[in-house]
C-alpha cells in the first residue's frame, strides 16, 4: 500500500486535495509524468503532492483548473485559509526525519534539538498552557533526539538572539543549558544574534526544511501551534528572512566564544 493509499480526506483539506489530484489523474487515464507536463514539473512532485508530502501551488492550482474544469483553486483557498493545520506536529516530525537541511530561528529562547531535559521543563511550567508537561517534555526530547541522530546527514543551521543566553532559571539549569549548546556548535551552525539589533525576526519564529526528496518549505510557529508553508513564494520569503537575520548575527567562532564567556561566569 501507497502512501497515498493511507490518506484520509476527513483529516485536513491537503489530504482531500491530494486525493482530488489522483482520482481526477485516474478517472483521465493519465500517468504521473502527463500530469507533470500539465504543471510544468517532475513526476516526483505530482507524486509527493498525490502522497500528502507536498502541497500544491497556487499555480499549479490554476493550470490544473483551466485543462481540466477542476476545482483545485477553491479547494487549494480554503485549505489556506484554515491556516493551522491540525496534524502539523505530526507533519513537522515527518518532513524532518530524513531531511537534509533544517534552519532555524528562536528569538526569546533556546530552540529544539538543543534543549536540555531541565530547560524545556522550566519553558513548558513557564508557559502555563501546557496541562501534561511530562508529556510534552518527553515530545521534546524524542524530536531532539529524532534531529541529532541524523547528524552529520542532516545540516542543521540556528540563528537565535543573545538574551536566550541568559534565561529564569536555577544556575545550574543554565549552566547545563549552555554547556550542551557549546557541545552542539562543534556539529552544527550556531549564531548569535547581539543584544539590541534590531532585525526582521520580531515577526516570529520559523524553522526551514530541505526534505530528502528536495522539497523547501517553511514552519511558521506560534504560541498554540504552527503553520506549515508550502507556497514557494512564502518559502522564498522566509528563507529571505532567515538570511536578512544572519547578516546581523555574530560569525560561528565568535558565537562559540561567546557562549563559553556566558558559561564561565556561572562556574
Amino acid at each position: 500500500m501507497s502512501a497515498a493509499d493511507d490518506l484520509r480526506p476527513e483529516d485536513s483539506f491537503w489530504n482531500l486535495i491530494a486525493i482530488y489530484l489522483r482520482t481526477e489523474r485516474l478517472r483521465r487515464g493519465l500517468s504521473q509524468s502527463q500530469v507533470a507536463e500539465i504543471i510544468q514539473a517532475d513526476k516526483q512532485r505530482v507524486a509527493n503532492t498525490e502522497a500528502g508530502r507536498l502541497h500544491m501551488t497556487s499555480v499549479q492550482a490554476e493550470q490544473l483548473d483551466e485543462a481540466w474544469g477542476t476545482l483545485f483553486r477553491v479547494l487549494r483557498k480554503y485549505a489556506v485559509a484554515l491556516g493551522r493545520d491540525q496534524e502539523w506536529w505530526k507533519q513537522l516530525i515527518d518532513f524532518e526525519t530524513g531531511a537534509l537541511i533544517v534552519k532555524v530561528y528562536v528569538s526569546q529562547f533556546i530552540p529544539i534539538p538543543f534543549q536540555t531535559e531541565a530547560y524545556a521543563r522550566h519553558q513548558l511550567i513557564a508557559g502555563r498552557v501546557i496541562r501534561d508537561i511530562d508529556a510534552a517534555v518527553q515530545g521534546r526530547m524524542e524530536r531532539t533526539k529524532l534531529l541529532l541522530g541524523q547528524l552529520p546527514k542532516l545540516e542543521i543551521w540556528v540563528l537565535i538572539d543573545e538574551e536566550a543566553l541568559d534565561p529564569p532559571i536555577p544556575v545550574e539549569d543554565k549552566r547545563e543549558q549552555l554547556q550542551v549548546l557549546l557541545d552542539l556548535t562543534e556539529r552544527t551552525s550556531v549564531r548569535v544574534v547581539p543584544e539590541r539589533t534590531w532585525h526582521i525576526g520580531s515577526d516570529g519564529d520559523f524553522e526551514l526544511i530541505t526534505t530528502s526528496f528536495g522539497a523547501n518549505l517553511a514552519y511558521m510557529w506560534a504560541q498554540l501551534g504552527g503553520r506549515l508553508v508550502h507556497d514557494a513564494v512564502e518559502v522564498r520569503e522566509m528563507a529571505l528572512r532567515f538570511d536578512r537575520i544572519g547578516a546581523k548575527a555574530l560569525t560561528e567562532d565568535s558565537s562559540r566564544e561567546l557562549i563559553r564567556q556566558r558559561l564561565e561566569r556561572l562556574q
